[in-house]
């Protein structure tokens, strides 16, 4: 093979691997294959199995929605509508296929957080709580087992105001060995043996419609000092200058009324 044809192949052969090394294998405890863990969705749109195989996802709310993050849902006052939304989300990855999904963050947002803020719930326990417990019992609904992403970083009081409300969960994680399904960078073990699909299928097919209503139902007023039209898209303020945070270009409108009074705030301050 001439030297030039060698290297675009090998180059070739490089973008592939980095490109699809986003589904791995789930193993159990009998170290047999026993189905696949995506991390793209992309992927879903193309899955081949067995119909006795897992399917796993690991949420991006960014993939179902572009301008989607957990701050919004953090923001929004309707618990209910969080519910909903889980079940639509879970409706329709149970429609590519998906067993179980796994999401969702037991950390605490404060002003020191070095990631991205928007990845966070709140800063409230109680709420972050309250939102995951929404978000286990709408997957549940929809037909998917739902599996929380836990950390050596979770908030305790968060944890247990969870454990509170639902008794018990599935956990996953990529650095704690103790849980129910841990990834350890090549496959997804499952550490436990009764994890089971769900054998129903339930939602309305209105995922775009929620998610639109969580947008409106999430526009946020903070700060007190004016000095001016202060509109931060997906910012948080932790000043007293006025501001309203939004989570979608399609209620920038909507935000610029509830900064001029025109219309009362829709979501609660969660930072």
């Amino acid at each position: 093979m001439p030297l030039k044809k060698f290297y675009a192949m090998t180059v070739i052969m490089l973008i592939f691997s980095f490109t699809f090394a986003t589904v791995y294998d789930i193993i159990n405890k009998d170290e047999l294959n026993i189905g696949f863990f995506f991390l793209n969705l992309n992927d879903l749109q193309n899955l081949e199995s067995d119909e006795n195989d897992f399917i796993a996802y690991l949420l991006d709310l960014e993939e179902i929605d572009s301008e989607l993050c957990y701050l919004a849902l953090g923001a929004t006052r309707n618990y209910n509508l969080i519910q909903d939304f889980a079940r639509e989300i879970g409706y329709y990855l149970k429609s590519l296929g998906v067993d179980i999904v796994i999401f969702g963050n037991l950390k605490l947002l404060d002003k020191n957080v070095k990631d991205d803020p928007t990845h966070y719930i709140g800063n409230s326990p109680y709420l972050v709580a309250e939102v995951m417990y929404r978000m286990i019992r709408g997957f549940e609904t929809s037909g998917v087992v739902p599996v929380v992403i836990v950390t050596s970083d979770d908030n305790k009081n968060i944890t247990d105001s969870l454990l509170q409300k639902v008794g018990s969960f599935y956990s996953y994680s990529s650095e704690l060995k103790k849980v129910d399904l841990f990834f350890n960078g090549d496959c997804l073990k499952f550490t436990n043996d009764n994890i089971f699909k769900i054998p129903w299928t339930y939602g309305s097919e209105n995922l775009e419609e929620i998610i639109q209503q969580l947008y409106k139902s999430s526009i946020v007023l903070s700060g007190y000092r004016n000095e001016g039209l202060n509109l931060l898209y997906k910012e948080i303020n932790y000043t007293d200058k006025k501001a309203v945070t939004y989570f979608s270009k399609s209620v920038e409108e909507d935000a610029k009324k509830v900064f001029e009074g025109e219309l009362l705030p829709t979501g609660n301050k969660n930072w």
